[in-house]
């Protein structure tokens, strides 16, 4: 450090917007603990900032009183995941899962499984690559479960509650194919970072500095096909654009096709060797129309 200059700990340095509202998403989801961690801040840092944001007063009577939804959940996930991993998804503490489950007059069918090396590695080496929904069936373990799992190994996902998700999710949230993603980071530059658990190592996207940068590329994506918050925190500009991609899509999306254009289809592609993207302009489609519909033909071995 040079002489004269002043160095701010984690708890003096100032507060940016970003940081607010990554504690106002999480708070209640992770725990304070987990939070700092994220932000490179101190667990007392984080607690003042939440009185400071006046995020208490509500999150003390969600903690308090119990929703129908949390006692469904509760109920449904009692055997299959253990008190703390119930709390961590429901941002209670194992103690008051375990005081609900005695009000309610619970009781465990069997002895909760504990996960096995085996398992975490199984999970590792598909995450990011299949559906949470296929690994749920394959482990015999609930989609809750293999987040909160996740959580404890130390990947965050979209509903791990953090910023963070991996290639697929994205892809799944945009409604998009994931090799599109990777085309995003090959040849637009979208930032990403690399993480790695065990031996598995994940490609990661910051949800903040995506919106960040889609909003400079909003052209690459038909946001009127994305849910609303499918990827929270959604920007105010993103409703506004689904506006306009809705009344600017290809007027022959969502038509079927007929023999006709099939042939067409083939012989732009084939015989005269035009990009998906030319094809769609021609054909009043949208790339991903032509690029599925080829797929589609593929498989029925129709080409040429």
């Amino acid at each position: 450090m040079k002489r004269g200059e002043i160095t701010l700990s984690k708890s003096q340095r100032i507060w940016t917007d970003e940081e607010d509202l990554f504690v106002t998403v999480q708070y209640g989801r992770m725990t304070l603990q987990k939070i700092g961690e994220h932000l490179n801040r101190s667990k007392e840092s984080v607690n003042k900032r939440i009185s400071r944001l006046k995020l208490r007063t509500e999150e003390t009577r969600l903690r308090k009183n119990w929703t129908e939804n949390q006692d469904t959940f509760l109920k449904e996930n009692i055997d299959t995941m253990s008190n703390r991993e119930i709390g961590e998804h429901l941002g209670k503490v194992a103690s008051s899962v375990v005081t609900r489950i005695k009000v309610l007059n619970l009781e465990w069918k069997e002895k909760v499984r504990r996960w096995t090396d085996e398992e975490d590695e199984y999970l590792l080496n598909y995450y990011g690559s299949a559906p949470l929904k296929h690994i749920s069936e394959s482990l015999q373990r609930t989609v809750k479960a293999l987040e909160s799992r996740l959580n404890r190994l130390g990947v965050y996902g979209a509903k791990a509650n953090t910023t963070n998700i991996t290639v697929y999710e994205l892809a799944e949230c945009l409604q998009v194919d994931v090799h599109t993603v990777y085309n995003w980071i090959k040849n637009n530059k979208m930032p990403y970072k690399k993480m790695v658990a065990k031996t598995r190592e994940f490609m990661l996207i910051d949800v903040l500095i995506f919106w960040g940068w889609v909003e400079q590329n909003r052209g690459l994506i038909n946001f009127y096909k994305v849910p609303k918050n499918a990827l929270v925190p959604e920007p105010d500009w993103v409703d506004k654009q689904r506006d306009i991609d809705y009344l600017t899509r290809p007027r022959n999306e969502n038509k079927n096709w007929n023999d006709e254009e099939d042939a067409r289809l083939r012989h732009m592609f084939y015989g005269e060797g035009r990009t998906q993207k030319e094809i769609g302009e021609l054909m009043g489609r949208s790339t991903r129309g032509i690029q599925k519909r080829l797929d589609r033909l593929r498989k029925m071995k129709v080409t040429g």
